[in-house]
Formats: structure tokens, C-alpha cells, sequence
């Protein structure tokens, strides 16, 4: 996996930097008129590649995230010394996406041969099925998002970089990109609770959502670690780390208390319980607290 910014997605192995030094990774975005009104982003996910390295266009993506809104940063380097990349944007099909909306786009106006430019697409949440009532926000879905690079390519000369035609406005074209994933966990803020046992018993089981899953692993550690990655949420009083397993007595279950801050502004726990099972792999017996039943219903669907 790659490292995160801020917090972990699917895939990440997650190292946070909520220290006082460290850099708000969205800072760029507060001064992009288009994007500046959407206030201060409470995530910001790891960097995930778009294409292969070795490719004449290297894209990757950063999922910046507000409350009711997704900002995609798109990183673009051109890598051919007899072209220039003007008017580059990521084109995002939402036509079989239900909850989200396209809002803006902002173009990077000029990349030259090794240089590396940024693009945004803005998306809106969408409410897909009445939860605002009672929680006060949107809920996100999960959604799977085609994309494919836009520019006009203008023709340069490789040892001055000037365009070979002045007046050329450059030749439309596309490329394409991998699918940009987007998860309910990408909304969630690893956010320390203090006391975990006092938060947990103070939230009561009005929200509480229990649920039991079979993983498919064979080692206590990668299922824990699926489970965080799975979540995006901040382990508590040293559970992360499973005990060594005594080879001789039988096999322990190992218990991870979680907590977050979903949509930067709703306390999220978890008390997941992991045991080894020769049949099925990994068994997780997993209970959600939030104040909101829909949150810890769509906490608990982060499992997959």
C-alpha cells in the first residue's frame, strides 16, 4: 500500500500526522477561488497512482474531503520533451453514480515536459435516500469513478520547449486513467476519543450496530490490518498490535477498540472482536456506536 497523508483508505498502510507541525496536505485548495467556499477539509487521503509510472502521462489522484463534498486532486506529469499539455482536465463519469454530483472543474492551464501540474473535479454528496433529517448531513455512498485525461497536445521543439506553430491551439485528446474509487471510510477523520471505555459507555446502543463477517485470512494480523485499512479509523489503548500467539494453547481471540470522527463532525466507535477459525479464516464480531443508526450501519458496510 502507500503511505497516507492524513488517515487511511483501503489499500494504505497508514501513517498519520495529526502532530501541531504538520501541514494541512489541502492548504493549496484554500486559495483556488472555485474551491475556497467550501471551508477546510477535515481528511485527505494518500496519493493513489492512475497509471503506470513508466507511461507518457502520469496521473495520480488526492481525495480531499469537506463535509458534503469530495475534492479529486489530480497530479499530472508530462514525460515527452516534444509536447506541451494545455487545458488539462480529468474528465469523471458520474452516469451510474448515485450520490455524488459533478460541481466544478478546475483545469491546469499549461503543462510543460517534466513538469508536474494539478487539476480538480469538485463533487458534491447527494442525498440518495432521506438520512438528512435525522443526521443532519448527506450520507456517502461508495462509488466506483471511470476517468480519463483531457488536453490539447501542442507540438514543441524537444531542446527549447517552444512550440513549433505559434499559433497552434493544439490537437484535443484523451487518455485513460484507472478508476477512482470513492468509500464511506474516505469521510472519516482518525480522530483519538481519550478514554475510549468512558466514550464507548456514554454513547449507549441507540446508534449501536452489531455485526458478525468471515475474512478471508490466515494470519490474527492481516485481518486486524484489513480491518483498520477497511475503516480509515484510529486504534485505541494499543490494540492495533495483536499478542504473539501461544502456538501451544488455543487460539485467542484479539479485541480493537477504533475511533473517528465521521464527516469531521460525528464520534464514531468500534469494538471488534477477531478470532482464528479453521473454517472460515478470520471470524469479526464487530459493534458500531455514533449517535446516528444510518452512520454505524454504513460503518459497518466498510467491511467488504
Amino acid at each position: 500500500g502507500s503511505e497516507e497523508a492524513s488517515s487511511s483508505g483501503p489499500g494504505s498502510s497508514g501513517s498519520d500526522s495529526h502532530s501541531a507541525a504538520s501541514v494541512d496536505p489541502a492548504e493549496h485548495l484554500y486559495k483556488i477561488p472555485e474551491l475556497a467556499a467550501l471551508g477546510r477539509a477535515f481528511r485527505s487521503s494518500a496519493e493513489t497512482s492512475l497509471t503506470e509510472t513508466e507511461m507518457e502521462y502520469v496521473v495520480s489522484v488526492v481525495k480531499h474531503v469537506f463535509v458534503g463534498h469530495v475534492v479529486l486532486q489530480f497530479n499530472v506529469l508530462n514525460t515527452l520533451d516534444d509536447q506541451q499539455l494545455r487545458d488539462v482536465t480529468v474528465d469523471v463519469d458520474l452516469s451510474d453514480c448515485e450520490g455524488y454530483r459533478l460541481e466544478s472543474v478546475v483545469p491546469a492551464p499549461l503543462a510543460r515536459y517534466g513538469e508536474q501540474v494539478r487539476c480538480f473535479v469538485s463533487l458534491a454528496v447527494e442525498e440518495t435516500d432521506g438520512d438528512k433529517e435525522e443526521v443532519g448531513f448527506e450520507l456517502p455512498g461508495a462509488a466506483s469513478l471511470p476517468c480519463e485525461l483531457h488536453f490539447k497536445m501542442v507540438q514543441v521543439d524537444p531542446t527549447s520547449g517552444e512550440p513549433d506553430n505559434k499559433a497552434s491551439k493544439g490537437f484535443d485528446e484523451e487518455y485513460p486513467l484507472e478508476v477512482v474509487e470513492l468509500t464511506p471510510s474516505d469521510f472519516m477523520a482518525k480522530i483519538p476519543s481519550g478514554d475510549f471505555r468512558r466514550c464507548w459507555d456514554s454513547m449507549g446502543t441507540d446508534g449501536e450496530v452489531l455485526e458478525k463477517f468471515a475474512l478471508q485470512f490466515k494470519k490474527l494480523e492481516d485481518a486486524v490490518q484489513a480491518v483498520l485499512d477497511f475503516l480509515g479509523m484510529q486504534p485505541m489503548d494499543g490494540t492495533a498490535v495483536v499478542a504473539p500467539a501461544d502456538t501451544a494453547g488455543p487460539k485467542k481471540p484479539h479485541t480493537l477498540h477504533l475511533s473517528g470522527l465521521f464527516m469531521g463532525s460525528m464520534p464514531v466507535h468500534v469494538r471488534a472482536q477477531l478470532q482464528m477459525d479453521d473454517a472460515s479464516g478470520v471470524v469479526l464480531k464487530m459493534a458500531v456506536r455514533s449517535p446516528s443508526k444510518p452512520v454505524s450501519q454504513l460503518v459497518a458496510e466498510c467491511i467488504r
